[in-house]
């Protein structure tokens, strides 16, 4: 079983969620622009920041570890991995605050995860997905050396209109490549 951790970057500190982030997530949550490619409510209230928040307090890190990225004292955003443990797998999902977007952040904290994942949890393959409109995401996914594997035709539902589908890119990367 995974225990939580800390992961600390040049720029970054990913670490669990903590109760008192409510107020830090409530203030990157709550945009539009930060929402258009993720299934939460618009508008995000605290209540949803404290539920989130809750949800990521009391994962299960053998399944899903749940990092905040803190940048310079204040919770910017977020990183996961969704273990398969049957595969020996995981999915691996974040977000950063928009006033935080192009500056390397997403990219720093995905590939922390990737090389913590692969030795800590030995996992054998990390996949992630994204809208097939993301570009920002499936660029993050390129720069960690993750190889594009496919678009996953009308593969779920719109993230605000469930009786919409989208397209979603699919990316992985094997720990072999990783440790190349």
């Amino acid at each position: 079983m995974t225990e939580s951790t800390e992961l600390q970057t040049n720029r970054l500190l990913l670490r669990p969620y903590r109760l008192t982030d409510v107020d830090d997530v409530l203030a990157y949550a709550n945009d539009e622009d930060w929402q258009r490619f993720l299934p939460v409510p618009y508008p995000y209230e605290r209540v949803h920041a404290e539920q989130f928040v809750a949800r990521a307090f009391i994962a299960d890190w053998s399944s899903r570890p749940v990092f905040e990225i803190t940048f310079e004292g204040t919770v910017i955003g977020g990183i996961n991995l969704r273990i398969m443990s049957d595969r020996n797998v995981a999915e691996m999902g974040y977000s950063v605050a928009k006033a935080h977007w192009s500056k390397g952040i997403a990219t720093e904290s995905a590939r922390a995860v990737i090389k913590w994942g692969f030795e800590a949890c030995s996992l054998a393959k990390i996949v992630a997905t994204a809208n097939i409109d993301n570009e920002r995401s499936w660029h993050v996914m390129e720069r960690v050396g993750m190889t594009r594997e496919g678009v996953l035709r009308s593969g779920r539902p719109h993230e605000h209109d469930p009786e919409l589908r989208t397209d979603s890119v699919y990316y992985g990367i094997l720990r072999g490549e990783w440790e190349r």
